[in-house]
């Protein structure tokens, strides 16, 4: 037997486990042509002003057929295409609105990064916790909004939260914190608190809510994933130990409902901090709280 026979045979019989069988060219040219279609069918349907994907029927149109979303359609007295005016009676593309239910759309936060593509009945839930969505800055002295892939990167880089490292032993994580302020006013303006636990970004925020303080824990993500975890928050008096509140909740989504927090009567606030000679004629309330977190099991 020759040595091609030999190595033939044994190419043959080789498990080749690590490989990725090369699916035929005709698999490869209708994936291509599907995707080629979908796109073509996205492009009918998307408005030339804002680029957006049309997701609302009845899609409204000039009389040789190009479609505008509502919002801009509203502001508009021609077509932004072929600049014919739009007639006194609105029209319709029932083509278009066709086009509309049977094909993916793109998220809408796509240009922060998301390339996500879903049905339209799939695509508001999504949305609602897409991880490239867009909220607020939780510091109350900024009003950007920000993609929240991008919010850790925003706050720490303007000075909007203060970054913090967990204590680690065998039975806890926690952070231990103190702050001064000269009233009870000024808890609002406090940066919030960043920390990381187990490849989550976690949020402590201190406001004035009327007469409580309010002490609260976020997830940067989801509210499913802040269940996946508990949070306890203890405030205390340093020169009083015995003066202590605490709670014990899952971690808050950083845009959801406020489900879990440590809220303090205003009186109650002012027993649990210590005050502090700034000079000779001014004052100060130092606080101090302990945070705790554990995963769920």
């Amino acid at each position: 037997t020759s040595t091609r026979d030999i190595m033939g045979e044994l190419i043959l019989k080789s498990d080749y486990k690590g490989c990725n069988p090369v699916p035929p060219s005709s698999e490869v040219n209708h994936n291509a042509a599907a995707s080629s279609l979908v796109q073509h069918l996205q492009s009918l349907v998307t408005c030339p002003v804002c680029l957006g994907t049309i997701r609302a029927v009845p899609v409204l149109c000039c009389p040789s057929g190009h479609v505008t979303c509502s919002d801009c359609r509203a502001q508009l007295s021609s077509c932004p295409v072929c600049r014919a005016a739009y007639p006194r009676l609105e029209l319709v593309s029932h083509i278009a609105a066709g086009i509309i239910d049977q094909i993916p759309h793109p998220c809408k936060f796509k240009s922060y990064g998301c390339a996500q593509s879903l049905l339209l009945p799939t695509l508001p839930p999504h949305e609602a916790r897409c991880s490239y969505r867009l909220l607020k800055c939780p510091n109350i002295l900024c009003s950007r909004s920000i993609s929240l892939a991008g919010l850790y990167r925003h706050m720490i880089a303007n000075g909007c939260a203060s970054m913090h490292q967990l204590k680690v032993t065998a039975s806890v994580s926690s952070v231990f914190m103190t702050g001064r302020v000269k009233d009870l006013e000024e808890f609002q303006y406090k940066v919030p608190l960043v920390f990381s636990y187990e490849g989550n970004m976690f949020l402590i925020t201190k406001k004035k809510t009327g007469n409580m303080v309010q002490f609260s824990a976020s997830i940067l993500g989801s509210p499913e994933q802040g269940r996946q975890f508990t949070v306890s928050i203890l405030v205390f008096s340093e020169r009083k130990p015995s003066n202590m509140v605490e709670y014990k909740g899952f971690a808050n989504c950083i845009d959801g409902p406020l489900w879990c927090s440590l809220s303090v009567h205003k009186d109650h606030m002012l027993e649990l901090m210590d005050k502090v000679d700034e000079n000779e004629f001014q004052q100060s309330l130092k606080y101090h709280y302990k945070v705790k977190i554990s995963r769920n099991t």
